[in-house]
């Protein structure tokens, strides 16, 4: 597992095209504790689809995440966006990124906020080449935490 922490410390790199970036940081918690307005908890698992869709709601909220492939390729770009809605209408959130392997988070990079729609262009370091990982999005709108996980395999 450290060896992977090492691996993956380093992981990608990404650049915003319409968003206010922010120097805080969210976290995720697996906690089922009552939700209150200063805790956001996470939703339910999210589905994730072959054509690259993942989704996930909770308290209202709808998150979506469409990315290109399960199979990006070292230092190539790998487009991912985001839709955030309420009821059909776009709401005010934020994005964090983490990288899972084995089913635990062992990195944390970025944090974007937006409203309704965010677009991000990810490159894929080469420490990340041949590892299954899952790329999570973790979205936080209106106290509600949403976790939408992206299994990926890197590759050169």
């Amino acid at each position: 597992m450290a060896t992977a922490l090492l691996l993956l410390a380093g992981c990608g790199s990404s650049s915003s095209t319409s968003s206010t970036q922010s120097s805080t940081s969210t976290s995720s918690t697996a906690s089922t504790a009552q939700s209150s307005p200063t805790t956001p908890q996470p939703s339910p698992p999210t589905g994730t689809s072959a054509s690259g869709v993942v989704t996930g709601s909770g308290g209202g909220v709808s998150a979506s995440m469409h990315a290109t492939t399960h199979n990006p390729k070292v230092n190539a770009p790998w487009p991912i966006r985001f839709t955030v809605t309420r009821g059909g209408q776009t709401v005010r959130a934020s994005v964090s990124y983490e990288y899972l392997f084995g089913g635990q988070v062992v990195a944390h990079r970025s944090h974007y906020t937006f409203t309704g729609h965010f677009s991000d262009v990810f490159h894929w370091p080469s420490t990340a080449v041949g590892y299954p990982l899952t790329f999570r999005a973790v979205i936080v709108a209106e106290g509600v935490s949403i976790n939408l996980d992206y299994p990926v395999q890197v590759s050169a």
